[in-house]
């Protein structure tokens, strides 16, 4: 019956397990012929010396396997100590993964200085971020104070803490190269527009309109307001009257208010999140409307589509205010000395010129596209001559060229139109056109490929002109990526690789194509990233949770660009900031290649590209030079790092 139940738990019990080895030695053992038989009956005390004695031999025999196991274990340490092969291994790999990183071109020609500036910021930054006056969000289990962020966490939200940031202090004085995707009407800030627009010569001419009256709270929080420049003469209406009409097509009515009369009546009791010096309360709250702000952009009722018309509204609120004359021409000489000011030494900009027309500042004549394209180049020989009487002109020593942009929402026949235009303006303006986007939220119609034909046919016309326009389309700015569309097949990533554009916008999209990463990478199709930008429109939570990283080891050339700064408060020095925080194997060299692939991207010819690799190479030897001098002492005085 024993020998029985012994097959039958051999059958049960998993081979070779030490327990099952045990109980057989065991049984064994108390079944020896050698020990002494037992009566059919045993006392109970004679049962329990059994079990006792079982149980002394199982502890043993258990006692001896631990042992046997120790001393093996520990005869395997001695054999790793000498023999460390697994380590010779993980080092080798880790090496031959550095020779194959995206950055390691700019790292192998990195200078003695380069190389200490690295070492200066990679401990700055982890210092800063378990620092508690800066960020300080570190792993464990106590809930962190309401005070406490994350690095790399939400754009908006970490703002304050980012600009106590030394990572910060060190990426606003890192030559950037160039700046390829900035939108025209948002290099300035709102705060320093409205000066003008509240100006004793616009007082009679600067109007506003809303979309409804303004009398409850929630009319102000729900309302659109657009800017425009109307002859003093126009009919108006008081947007404050809960009978006021916002309909422009209405007969009996006009909806524009002067802006001058508008600030006037404004009420002074209404809450702003972000409180702007030398801005009164009416110019507050349409600063907001003009800007991306922490609650609308993260709120939790927030989506995806809320945010797009956020910053389109956003956008036409700008237009409004810097679309005429006198403003037209001053932003331009004040852009590039804000893009200076960024160290960015040379700029691609991108209007929309769907609308053919701006007003003069009498709101009496309109410029057309030639008239605003004459000012764009007269205020860019303007600044280059006073750069080149200051000896700066190697700050900004190419200027500024114009990519023509329109949206993809509009008919066929309108885009025909628009392509007609863009070509007259190349024959007009040849150093000043450079390209041509068609943009918009990419989650809407149409897709690329709905002008394919119209598209080719410009390429053919450009070809026959002997003219260059490429295609820079916004393409993967998107999470469904599906051109405006049910169908996945509508993605513009497709349009843009067949029709040979040569950079596109954003490109967030792409790692969902293997196919398309190697083919963007044979046809050297560069992505303009724009990683704040794709946070506040929700395509990710923050920096840290951005493609880029993977954008990048994939082995795609890139640049680093702000979008759209004034909407989202932010300047390329932040981007950078943002990459640099945003994944920890970013290093200064990897900043020197995107700076390096912005001027090898760029609409410069090639002997221009030449001279500003040159240039930038100069400043970025004293840049990192810079970086030991000025932050050398205080990161030798922080733990190394481990």
């Amino acid at each position: 019956m024993v020998e029985d139940r012994t097959k039958r738990r051999r059958f049960h019990e998993p081979h070779g397990t030490s327990n099952y080895k045990i109980d057989m030695e065991l049984h064994l053992s108390l079944n020896d012929e050698s020990t002494s038989p037992r009566p059919h009956k045993q006392p109970m005390q004679s049962l329990m010396a059994v079990r006792e004695s079982a149980t002394d031999m199982r502890s043993k025999l258990l006692s001896d396997r631990e042992n046997e196991a120790q001393d093996l274990l520990k005869s395997q340490f001695d054999l790793m100590e000498a023999d460390d092969t697994y380590h010779q291994k993980r080092a080798a790999l880790l090496l031959d993964e550095k020779t194959h990183r995206w950055d390691e071109p700019a790292r192998h020609r990195a200078s003695q200085a380069e190389q200490k500036a690295q070492n200066i910021i990679t401990k700055i930054r982890e210092h800063e971020r378990i620092d508690p006056t800066i960020y300080g969000n570190l792993p464990g289990e106590a809930v962190p104070d309401a005070q406490t962020r994350d690095m790399g966490g939400r754009f908006l939200v970490n703002k304050p803490s980012i600009e106590r940031s030394k990572v910060f202090e060190i990426a606003k004085m890192m030559p950037k190269g160039s700046h390829l995707h900035l939108h025209f009407n948002s290099e300035l800030p709102p705060e320093v527009l409205f000066p003008h627009a509240r100006s004793a010569e616009m007082a009679k001419t600067m109007f506003i309109r809303s979309t409804r009256p303004l009398c409850a709270k929630s009319d102000f929080a729900n309302s659109e307001i657009v800017f425009n420049v109307l002859p003093d003469d126009t009919q108006t209406s008081d947007i404050f009257d809960p009978n006021y009409n916002s309909d422009l097509q209405s007969q009996t009515s006009s909806p524009w208010m002067l802006w001058a009369d508008f600030r006037q009546k404004f009420p002074t009791d209404l809450a702003h999140e972000v409180v702007v010096e030398d801005m009164d309360e009416a110019e507050s709250w349409a600063r907001e409307k003009m800007t991306l702000t922490v609650h609308g952009t993260y709120d939790k009722h927030q989506t995806h589509n809320g945010t797009w018309a956020c910053f389109n509204q956003g956008t036409r609120a700008f237009k409004g205010l810097l679309n005429y004359e006198g403003i037209y021409r001053w932003y331009i000489g004040n852009a590039i000395e804000s893009m200076i000011s960024d160290k960015v030494m040379y700029a691609e900009l991108r209007p929309m010129l769907l609308d053919k027309t701006i007003p003069s500042n009498d709101g009496r004549r309109k410029l057309d596209h030639r008239e605003q394209m004459t000012i764009i180049c007269e205020e860019i020989e303007k600044k280059r001559t006073e750069l080149d009487a200051a000896g700066n002109l190697d700050k900004f020593p190419f200027g500024l060229k114009i990519i023509y942009c329109t949206p993809r929402s509009i008919p066929r026949k309108r885009m025909q139109t628009e392509l007609q235009d863009c070509i007259k303006l190349k024959l007009q303006f040849p150093h000043l056109i450079c390209g041509f986007d068609l943009v918009g939220a990419e989650d809407r119609p149409n897709n690329v490929g709905f002008y394919a034909d119209l598209l080719l046919a410009f390429t053919k016309t450009c070809e026959g002109l002997n003219i260059s326009i490429p295609f820079m389309f916004h393409a993967g700015e998107t999470l469904l990526d599906t051109g405006g569309s049910s169908n996945p097949d509508n993605s513009n990533l497709y349009d843009s690789l067949l029709l040979n554009a040569k950079r596109i916008g954003h490109g967030y999209a792409l790692l969902k194509h293997p196919l398309l990463v190697e083919k963007y990478k044979a046809q050297n199709i560069c992505l303009e990233l724009c990683p704040i930008s794709n946070e506040l429109l929700h395509l990710c939570g923050n920096a840290r949770q951005h493609p880029y990283p993977q954008l990048l080891a994939a082995g795609l050339h890139c640049t680093l660009n702000a979008d759209n700064p004034s909407l989202f408060s932010s300047s390329l020095s932040h981007e950078f900031h943002q990459v640099m925080v945003g994944d920890p194997r970013m290093t200064i060299h990897g900043w020197k290649q995107l700076a390096e692939w912005s001027l090898e991207h760029s609409c410069l010819t090639a002997e221009e590209i030449g001279r500003a690799l040159e240039i930038h190479r100069r400043d970025w030897e004293g840049f990192c030079e810079w970086v030991v001098e000025t932050y050398g002492l205080f990161a030798d005085g922080l733990a190394e790092l481990e």
